[in-house]
């Protein structure tokens, strides 16, 4: 695992190209802190930070072909590297390392471009031709590991994260409006923009070439969901399921040092401890993170205890007080380098900071929601089906008026929100109701909350972009698969798994997320719909293959999430910092927001007529960063 970054001359070659390269690889050191390298000519410079995972001796990069003349740099795992390198040394290839960072190279030299296809893996990599003068970037198809950009007259720029780039002296830190409302619905930038103008995120299953001083950006694969064809019954796809999974996970138990896992409890987490308990010869190292005090209420420890009971693993168990946070903020914003506001970022950051006293690698149960209907929306969309068949006295009047009666939920139970957000959204096109779902301000409290000036810079509201965010739906495609197609190409991308790396590489940790293997990703798209939610239970194809693996009080029981209390803390010990965090002098000084309706969001929240957790928490987010950054 590594952060790579690199600087090539679009015209007349780069001066101080050494000091430049290693400005851009000192922000990361985080990422590898046990060795660096690098590779600079007239018209280039690239280089890397290494944590050592694979091949601890040989496996430093930049790393070369035979006669010097292809070069890479490669952030990630490639998890069939053996197989491909048994097929590239049957072809007549001389290897130098043991690495999976040395098989790019000559699987470059026969296939070209086309060597993307044949990666089993999570990997942000940038090969460099000498002999067309050609720069070529590569992103798994999932997103797992990030890659920037930024393009200049002179430079192309490219970068594991964002602080590299703009360690540049002649990069801008301008604000880019449309993201900015953006982050403000989602509580994070979707790709491919970030916060700042003309800084881009390379979308996943694409890839750039550079040639010529000129750029292409080009995607390479794409999902595909099955419409009919279903020809398998239940148990066929159970098996097929748990065959796939044991791949998955086996392939990512290669490592040269200590590994383990992220152990929450949930069905997910729990698959990949059982999974990772079969294959392997000694007790799995697990980790698990729980509250004191007013968070107790979203303690799940006692679930992770049967667990690793059940499979007998050496357990650590982590306390999460309520937090210092400015203490906290000070570390974890530096780490996404824009406005991200998904609160598990801090039970995350905490949970690798504890587990990397223990291993080097951690498996993590990310992405059974996304792929098999895990979320409560998915339930409310076959629900909004119904209800839109409801006679219209009672969708139009008599429901509505009832749920906006109902109290503010309590203790972080938001049942009362999720009501009134499904009858305001069941009647809406399919599209506009997945933003009133998941959107935090929505287009009208974004009127209020920006200032004029603010507001006309932003030349279109959030929904009018957002299809070209993920793509056009595919025709046809039942709304369960809508579902998981828009999180899967947004929310699972650019929150949980930029959540994920972020907060596992500031603590030197890889993180490996056997669920979103490519080719699990594929066989959940070829499950009917029906076996993803039935009866309005969700999970249900994961569930039954689970009953197989785990005890059934963990298959059943009912859905946490790795959250935080923030509800209660900004009303308890939270209270006074979010005062003085949101207080008329600091959110003057950003000259982006009213300050008169955020000061009634909080009185609306402490007072507990409403709950405003996340609006109040993307503020203090955005606020912090704009300290950091932009002051």
């Amino acid at each position: 695992m590594c952060g790579i970054c690199g600087i090539v001359s679009r015209d007349r070659g780069i001066s101080e190209a050494k000091t430049l390269i290693k400005q851009m690889c000192d922000q990361i050191i985080h990422r590898g802190p046990d060795a660096e390298g690098y590779h600079i000519n007239n018209s280039m410079a690239f280089g890397m930070r290494r944590l050592k995972i694979i091949d601890l001796e040989t496996g430093n990069q930049p790393i070369f072909n035979e006669d010097g003349t292809i070069g890479v740099v490669f952030n990630g795992e490639i998890y069939n590297f053996l197989e491909l390198r048994q097929q590239l040394l049957e072809k007549g290839h001389t290897f130098s390392s043991r690495s999976d960072t040395e098989v790019l190279v000559h699987l470059y030299e026969e296939e070209g471009e086309k060597l993307v296809n044949k990666l089993r893996g999570m990997f942000a990599f940038c090969i460099w031709d000498q002999k067309k003068g050609k720069v070529f970037l590569a992103r798994d198809r999932l997103g797992i590991k990030p890659l920037f950009y930024h393009v200049t007259p002179q430079y192309f720029l490219f970068a594991s994260e964002l602080k590299s780039i703009l360690a540049m002296p002649f990069v801008k830190r301008e604000i880019d409006f449309n993201s900015l409302s953006d982050y403000f619905t989602f509580l994070y930038v979707p790709a491919p923009r970030t916060i700042f103008e003309n800084i881009n995120k390379l979308p996943p299953a694409h890839f750039i070439v550079f040639e010529n001083g000129g750029i292409e950006i080009k995607r390479y694969w794409n999902l595909e969901f099955a419409s009919d064809g279903f020809s398998k019954d239940e148990n066929e796809y159970i098996e097929e399921f748990l065959e796939i999974f044991k791949e998955s996970v086996k392939c990512r138990l290669i490592s040269d040092v200590p590994l383990g896992a992220f152990l929450s409890g949930g069905i997910d987490s729990s698959l990949v401890v059982a999974m990772m308990s079969e294959l392997s010869h000694r007790p799995v190292e697990t980790f698990s993170i729980g509250y004191r005090g007013s968070g107790a209420y979203f303690d799940e420890r006692k679930y992770s205890r049967l667990v690793a009971e059940r499979f007998d693993t050496n357990h650590h168990e982590f306390i999460i007080e309520p937090p210092n946070v400015k203490e906290l903020l000070d570390k974890i914003v530096p780490q996404f380098d824009e406005p991200f506001a998904d609160a598990s970022a801090i039970p995350n950051f905490l949970l690798s900071k504890e587990t990397r006293r223990y291993v080097t690698v951690a498996l993590s149960g990310l992405g059974g929601d996304e792929l098999c209907g895990g979320y409560e929306r998915y339930v409310g969309c076959l629900l909004a089906e119904t209800y839109r068949r409801l006679p219209s006295v009672l969708t139009e009047r008599l429901i509505p008026s009832a749920v906006r009666r109902l109290p503010d939920s309590k203790n972080g139970n938001h049942l009362n929100e999720r009501l009134k957000r499904f009858v305001s959204s069941a009647n809406l096109p399919f599209l506009q109701r997945y933003l009133e779902i998941v959107g935090t301000f929505n287009e009208q409290e974004k009127e209020l909350l920006f200032t004029k000036e603010a507001l006309g810079c932003v030349s279109r509201p959030t929904s009018k972009a957002f299809s070209q965010i993920y793509g056009e739906l595919p025709h046809g495609i039942n709304p369960i698969n809508a579902m998981s197609f828009i999180d899967i190409n947004t929310y699972l991308v650019d929150d949980l798994l930029t959540l994920t790396d972020r907060m596992s590489m500031a603590n030197s940790l890889e993180a490996r997320v056997p669920l979103i293997d490519h080719h699990l990703v594929e066989f959940f798209a070829s499950v009917p719909p029906h076996l993803k939610i039935k009866n309005y239970s969700k999970k249900y194809l994961l569930k039954k293959a689970a009953e197989k693996l785990l005890p059934k009080e963990v298959i059943y029981r009912k859905k946490m999430g790795f959250s935080v209390p923030l509800v209660v803390w900004f009303r308890n010990e939270m209270r006074e910092y979010v005062k003085k965090a949101l207080s008329p002098e600091q959110v003057n000084k950003a000259g982006l927001f009213n300050h008169n309706y955020i000061s009634r969001v909080l009185g609306e929240h402490f007072s507990g007529k409403r709950n405003y957790d996340e609006k109040i928490w993307a503020l203090i987010n955005f606020m912090k960063w704009h300290e950091i950054y932009m002051a």
